[in-house]
This record gives C-alpha cells, structure tokens and sequence, in this order.
C-alpha cells in the first residue's frame, strides 16, 4: 500500500484498489496481473505497481487513476524502489533466484540488472536519495545490503545479517540511515547505510512485521503482531529522542484476538499526520479465512476507559437447582462476559453477550455451593473488569438403617447390633463437612437423647455409623443436623426406628 494525491492505492490480487483516506474504495484499476508492491513517485502524482505476472511495472496517474505506462522488467517484479534517478525491482520466481533490475525512473527504458550475492527469494527493497537497500526474507539470517546509487551505476557499501525471518526495510529521507522490521529481535533495529552499524532500535514487544521512516525523518513507524504481546499493534517513535510518540490497537479487539498488519502496507500520508495499514483478521473460516481492514490515526490515543461490572446472584431455592447470574456492564452492549463457576465441585466457564442495556444473564449448574465470577475482558479502548458474588446451595441430609432387618409396623427389628448400620447423606457434597448425629432411645413414650457425637463426612458426603451399645427390645433412631457451611444451607433428617430383639 502507498499513499499519494490523497488517497490510498492497495495492490489486491489482480488489481489494484484505491481508497479514500475514510477506507471507502473509490475505484479498481484492473489489468494488474500478480500485482505486489506499490510505490508512489515523490510528487505523488504517479504510483507504481510491480506485476509478478506480467513481467512489468505499471504506472497509474494518480489523479485521473488510469493506467499511463508499463515498464518491461524481468520476470517476477516484486518489490520496487526509488534511488536516484533509476526505478529499482526486486525480482523472484522461485527458491535462490532473487535478483535486482532497475529502469530509467522517468521513462522506463534502459534496463540494467544489479550484480548481487545470491539471495533466497525476490529480495525487500527501499531507497531514498541515492541509497539503495536491500534485505532477504525467509532465512534465519536475515541479510541486509547497501548501495550508492550514480547514475546507472550501482556500488556496494556494506552488509549485515540483521536477524531472523526479516519482514521489511526501510530508509530514512536523506538516506542515511536503514530500519528493519523482522521476527527477531523484537525491536526495529536502525543501522548506518554506509557501514550497516549499529544506529539505535526502538522496542515493540514480539513481533514486529512492517517499518517505514515518516517522509519528514522524524519520525519512524512500525506495525506489530501485537497478539504476541501487550502493545499495540501500529507503533511510532521520535527518530532523535528514541521516545515513543504513538502506541495505538489500531483495531477494537481484545489482544489475544487483534488483526495483525500486513507486512509492506504501513504507509504514512503525505503530511506525516496520519499512519496507515492494512490489518489481517485470520478469521479460519472456509467461507472467509482472512477479513482486511484499514488501520489510520496518528494522535494521542487515550487510555482505555475504566469499566464496571456488576453480578447479581439468584441463590438455588431447591437442591440440585441451578444458579442465575446476571452480569451488567454499563454501557457495553454486545460484548462478551465469561462467568465462572469456582466450587469444590469443580470449576466451570459459560460465555454469553450482553444485550441491549449492558446485562447478560445464564443459568449454571450448581453441584456444590461457591462463587461466580463475571469477567469482562475490555478491548482497545476499555479496561477489563470482574465481580463474584458468593452463593449456597440447598441441601437435603437423609438418614437410612440398612443391614439384615424386618420391618413390623414400619419399625426395623435386628437380631444384632453388628448387624445395624445407619447411612448419614447430605447433598450437594463437600469433602471434609462436619454432621450432629444423635442416639436417641423410646422411654415413656418420649424420645431421649442418648448420646452425642460429630462425624466427618466423605468427599460424596456420605458417613456409616454403627451401633456399639444397645439394649434388647428399646426403640433407637438417629437424629442428624447439618448446621451449614460456607457452601451448603443447613439441612436435617431423622432415621426410622430400630430395635435389637
């Protein structure tokens, strides 16, 4: 992408797409076979089109957006530059046949070709004054190489390998000096073109994918895969100071979900006022794998907006019921709020959006007592925030005599006291809860509480008690109280009668 004559003019397949600076486009210019990069001349009223497809480089008008001119190249012209007086290609079919061509900037004839090391693919280019760079994608190395351009003379200055998987070169307006964009390290790296030393970087976090100075030199801009890292994912710096003057989310997406930049579309306007980019949204469908958006803005960009949410809990009214919570972010509908069940029982995740006034509501399972916690995530431009409110379940306890009985007048009659054994549950189990059982005995037609004891219960909530002591021919029962925790309501049961015979 290149700016110029205010608009934007995006290579698109076989064609190439002219937008205003609103990202609305305006026109296709068509007939632009395997078009790649896209440069615009310095008085901006021509732009460029290197066509890998046509073995030509296509010059549109910028004014009346026809096509005027073609240039016949090699074959595969990929990346373009100016450097001097001559219009530079950066050519590749295939694996190790990268090679530089140039014609005559304003008439297109005279085609020369650059004599160069061999290089893995059709090589990055950028030039300014009369300095030419170029750079190799696609090795772990990632070499760089300067020239000085007279004429139709091309030297040598100097080289480097600059780091892995580099992305994008650029120069600086009077040609001194070289930026870098590549995988590695994470930062644009600047060198000195003469001597390819070591010039200054400026820190982008992982990784950053495109570079290009400001037509006035000073300042530099970057595009990052900012789903790698904490920044933003359109970057600026003052070239003298080192500072950074803009860290923009060039688009409202939570980080682990932002648009990355294409690498070879950041693109300053003529003003140096506005930034421009393309961003990737790999979305993975089939239908529509990638959606492309157009990144601008080159202003202070605010800090996010502090958010609140809220969460109200329906407690469960019976046991085994579930629990509704409602999450109201104020003044965000349409966004999305994970609620998340934490409890002994288990933690669980249920997503929903929130409506129209901000509130999103679920039922989720309630298996034991706990807390839910409504988590918006925030975007660009506002922060995250969370609430949890606790909650209880409702608990049953149940008592059950079980061992070898028979029952006569719903009373259960045991040979033995070995024989009796009492089944204490309580639902909606926590591990490690604590149960009153109480032994109580039949005399005078009242029953009297004989004995006392606390019980822990299992990690199902279950307790087995036996007998130790019991006369012949005494009513027994068990009386069992849960007096309530931090997950449970309290909850009681009294078994049936029992006797030994």
């Amino acid at each position: 992408m290149t700016a110029a004559n205010g608009r934007l003019f995006v290579s698109d397949g076989n064609a190439v797409a002219v937008l205003g600076t609103d990202g609305v486009t305006q026109k296709s210019v068509t007939g632009m076979f395997g078009a790649r990069d896209v440069l615009a001349s310095p008085s901006g009223d021509r732009v460029y089109v290197a066509l890998s497809q046509a073995g030509a480089i296509a010059v549109i008008d910028t004014g009346t957006l026809a096509e005027v001119a073609r240039y016949t190249t090699g074959e595969c012209p990929v990346h373009l530059a100016f450097a001097g007086s001559r219009l530079f290609y950066g050519a590749g079919c295939d694996q190790w046949d990268g090679t530089i061509g140039s014609v005559d900037a304003a008439t297109g004839t005279g085609l020369q070709t650059v004599e160069t090391p061999d290089m893995y693919s059709a090589p990055l280019l950028a030039g300014a004054g009369n300095t030419l760079v170029a750079g190799v994608g696609g090795i772990s190395s990632g070499p760089v190489y300067t020239y000085t351009v007279d004429g139709a003379t091309v030297t040598g200055l100097a080289h480097k390998d600059t780091g892995g998987s580099l992305d994008r070169v650029s120069v600086s307006p009077d040609g001194k000096k070289v930026a870098t964009a590549a995988g590695s390290p994470y930062h644009l790296a600047q060198y000195d073109a003469a001597t390819m030393s070591v010039a200054g970087s400026f820190d982008t976090g992982a990784y950053p994918a495109d570079v290009a100075y400001s037509h006035g030199g000073t300042m530099i801009g970057g595009g990052v895969d900012s789903t790698y890292g904490p920044g933003g994912n359109i970057v600026a710096f003052d070239v003298v100071a080192g500072t950074q003057v803009l860290s923009g989310n060039a688009h409202p997406k939570a980080a682990y979900n932002r648009p990355g930049p294409v690498s070879g579309t950041l693109t300053w306007s003529a003003d140096d006022t506005r930034l421009y980019a393309i961003l990737d949204d790999f979305t993975g469908r089939a239908e529509q794998p990638h959606i492309y958006y157009l990144a601008k803005g080159f202003e202070t960009i605010p800090a996010p907006a502090v958010t609140t949410t809220r969460l109200t809990l329906v407690q469960p009214a019976t046991a085994g019921a579930k629990v509704r919570a409602t999450a109201t972010v104020a003044g965000h509908p349409g966004v999305t709020v994970r609620f998340v069940r934490t409890s002994p029982a288990g933690n669980a995740t249920v997503t929903a959006r929130t409506n129209s006034a901000g509130a999103a509501t679920v039922d989720i399972p309630a298996p034991a007592g706990g807390a839910v916690t409504a988590y918006y995530d925030g975007d660009d431009s506002n922060k995250a925030s969370s609430a949890k409110v606790a909650y209880k379940t409702v608990t049953t306890t149940a008592v059950t005599v079980t061992g070898q009985y028979k029952t006569v007048n719903k009373v259960a009659y045991f040979h033995d006291k070995k024989n009796v054994v009492i089944k204490v549950a309580v639902s909606s189990p926590v591990a490690g809860r604590k149960i009153n059982a109480a032994l109580q005995g039949k005399s005078g037609g009242k029953w009297q509480t004989l004995q006392t004891k606390v019980f822990t219960l299992d990690a199902s909530g279950r307790y087995y008690i036996g007998l130790v002591t019991a006369n012949k021919r005494v009513p027994y029962r068990v009386v069992v109280k849960f007096t309530g925790d931090a997950y449970g309501k309290p909850s009681s049961a009294t078994g049936r009668t029992l006797t030994i015979r």
